[in-house]
């Protein structure tokens, strides 16, 4: 079990929510919110405003600095070009490598953020 997964168990727990409750409330299956809680699947984010409202002593502030949000990136590179494939693999052995400075990461997240996809700039 992830430890987001416990941590969200615990708190629908202490909220005194069943785990069929919780997800009927949610709008999901108790199979799909069983399977997050056992870290198999992660939360989506349209579902977190829910979740703070139906669990309160669940706080995103101390998920964070918890670190449980992060989740498994899967990249799947095999159907793209080349160049898109080796851009793909030096970004994620960068980010990996946890060696990024601050300046580094705020360059990658602005750029990131404000560049437009092709769709997007024919439109």
């Amino acid at each position: 079990m992830t430890t987001f997964g416990t941590y969200l168990r615990d708190a629908r727990e202490r909220a005194g929510l069943s785990l069929r409750e919780l997800a009927k409330r949610m709008g999901v299956s108790h199979v799909f919110l069983g399977e997050v809680e056992r870290g198999m699947r992660g939360l989506p984010s349209e579902r977190w405003p829910l979740v703070m409202q139906l669990l309160p002593g669940l706080e995103l502030q101390r998920l964070a600095q918890l670190d449980l949000l992060r989740r498994p990136v899967r990249l799947d590179l095999s159907d793209k070009t080349p160049k898109v494939q080796e851009a793909g693999l030096a970004f994620a052995r960068r980010i990996e490598s946890g060696n990024l400075t601050e300046t580094e990461l705020d360059y990658l997240i602005k750029l990131l953020k404000t560049a437009g996809s092709p769709e997007e700039e024919g439109t």
